[in-house]
């Protein structure tokens, strides 16, 4: 990481949120922006693959799940946002379809085992319309 000018440290955001179309398209783009808002933060690059794994695994989930034939919507969209704080970054993926057991799959598959397994915490909400899954991964020796 390059230094500002008189020896400071760059600007670093401790938060970031991205929303895309809920396509595949949105797969690739969403992990890019986790794996550099990691990165920048110190996370190094076997947890920077971990997260990107991780949200590639949530995200497809929404695109394949969310918004089933005859649900997707012209502003149909999956969202992240993620957040450095006291050593962990958290990162969260929202979407607005039809949740977990209310579309023609459940989406409880291997994803789901895979995002458990890369993640320090796993939670699934669904409150109201969507689904929201958060992920914590510890940076700094945390491990």
């Amino acid at each position: 990481m390059s230094k500002r000018p008189g020896g400071t440290q760059p600007h670093r955001p401790r938060s970031v949120s991205v929303a895309a179309p809920a396509t595949p398209a949105a797969i690739a783009g969403l992990r890019h922006s986790a794996a550099e808002f990691a990165s920048a933060h110190g996370a190094d690059k076997k947890l920077t693959d971990d997260i990107a794994l991780a949200v590639s695994e949530a995200v497809t989930n929404v695109v394949k799940y969310a918004y089933g034939p005859g649900q997707a919507r012209p502003d149909s969209k999956v969202e992240l946002e993620a957040e450095a704080d006291d050593g962990w970054l958290e990162v969260r993926i929202y979407d607005r379809g039809a949740g977990f057991g209310r579309g023609a799959s459940d989406g409880l598959g291997l994803g789901l085992s895979i995002m458990a397994s890369l993640s320090a915490e796993l939670t699934i909400v669904q409150e109201g319309e969507g689904t929201e899954v958060r992920m914590r991964f510890p940076l700094l020796g945390r491990r």
